[in-house]
């Protein structure tokens, strides 16, 4: 009995500890707790595995674009129309540089300039050669700017401003460097001419007088004789214009046809007094084509009758209407070349001197073109208007002057002949 009890008060003392380490283990502190946080490790692994499928369907949907190889990430978590504009721009970048590649590739070649359509213009002078007078002609031929107009040109000599019109009317060439009076002329007669551009604006025509003979006044001119370049030229139809403001009339003097040889004249004393102009003035009295111990007995005596223009271009009508886009490139064409004269005038004389006959004083070359570069931007209504500006008014005035004092035989309108059409 005895060992039986202490047998069971032994299972019972041991039994205590044991099930106080079942206890104790089974509910354990926070701190022995910790290490089994990371059990659920597992499913966060598990967890970003979702099915790949929906992603690309909603990009197939949204955007109608084949964009599933590139995307596949969850855009959908946020608002799938700002992803689907993100990925479009993405992709519209890439495809953008292949597009603009392409249009590069496909923009065509630029056309190659069309060269204008030749024209061919026979253009005669009131001069009987090439004259250093017309240097805008020659530095348009030389400098390309006829042949980037597509004009040729050909200077024909003339025997005079109205030999000139005549040779237009005559259909031997298509313009006419004339003063106004020689084209009304023409018209008056019945001639259908238009003035289409005037070169030199400003009138540079004089009467140059010997005083030694006893000329102090037009009134002293009756009986003597007036050297001019021909019996129908602006020469002989200004030197008329001022006679006649002054009371004398042709029967009063006598004309003597002498063309430029106007110094041999007066030197040789066929003639007292020569209607020239600027240059030849120029030549007479500083370049020593007058000795200079009688340059004092010579006098110089204007126009003011003519202010200008003192060149008018006249062509057919018919002529102009059918050429007129050439026609606005010859004058375009001329027109550069004057502004080049104005900036580059020793140039221009170098030119000059290969062109012109005649032309081999430079000196003689400057002031010659120094007076033409005055005369295209000086005469009336040019400042207002423009280069080339033939002023109808004041060519009206000098038609009136020759119709009341008998030079021309009829009246003129200037309006119906002079167009400015050409002007810039």
């Amino acid at each position: 009995m005895t060992e039986t009890r202490n047998r069971t008060r032994l299972l019972r003392w041991l039994a205590v500890p044991f099930a106080a380490a079942l206890l104790f283990a089974a509910c354990g502190d926070d701190e022995e707790a910790e290490p089994a946080a990371p059990a659920p490790a597992p499913a966060e692994e598990a967890a970003p595995a979702p099915d790949p499928e929906p992603a690309p369907e909603a990009v197939d949907e949204d955007d109608g674009h084949d964009h599933d190889e590139d995307d596949g990430h969850d855009h959908d978590d946020d608002d799938g129309h700002d992803h689907d504009e993100d990925d479009g721009h993405d992709h519209d970048d890439d495809d953008g540089h292949d597009e603009d590649e392409g249009h590069d590739e496909d923009e065509p070649e630029p056309e190659p300039t069309v060269p204008p359509e030749p024209i061919d213009i026979r253009l005669v002078t009131w001069g009987a050669a090439k004259f250093i007078d017309f240097i805008d002609l020659y530095v348009a031929e030389e400098n390309g700017y006829f042949a980037e107009a597509g004009v040729t040109l050909e200077q024909l000599p003339g025997a005079g401003a109205g030999d000139a019109v005549r040779q237009v009317v005559a259909g031997n060439a298509d313009i006419a460097m004339a003063d106004a009076l020689s084209g009304f002329f023409a018209t008056i007669a019945g001639a259908d001419l238009e003035g289409i551009y005037c070169p030199y604006t400003q009138n540079w025509m004089t009467m140059l007088v010997n005083t030694g003979a006893g000329i102090e006044s037009p009134d002293d001119l009756r009986g003597k004789t007036v050297a001019v370049t021909s019996q129908a030229s602006t020469s002989k139809w200004y030197a008329a214009l001022l006679l006649a403001d002054n009371g004398i009339t042709e029967e009063d003097v006598t004309f003597a046809a002498t063309g430029i040889a106007f110094g041999e004249a007066l030197l040789g004393g066929q003639a007292q007094a020569a209607s020239t102009w600027g240059s030849i003035n120029w030549a007479l009295l500083e370049a020593g084509g007058i000795p200079e111990d009688q340059v004092g007995d010579y006098e110089i005596w204007q126009y003011d009758q003519v202010p200008g223009p003192n060149d008018i271009y006249f062509a057919n009508g018919s002529w102009v209407d059918e050429n007129a886009d050439g026609i606005g490139r010859f004058i375009d064409a001329l027109e550069k070349a004057k502004l080049w004269i104005a900036d580059n005038p020793e140039a221009a004389a170098e030119i000059g001197s290969r062109y012109a006959v005649g032309a081999d004083n430079m000196d003689r070359n400057l002031a010659v073109i120094d007076y033409r570069i005055q005369m295209q931007t000086n005469g009336p209504g040019v400042s207002e208007n423009g280069m080339g500006w033939c002023d109808v008014a004041t060519i009206q005035d000098v038609a009136d002057q020759a119709t009341a004092l008998g030079i021309l035989p009829d009246s003129a309108d200037a309006s119906a002949v002079i167009s400015n059409r050409f002007i810039n």
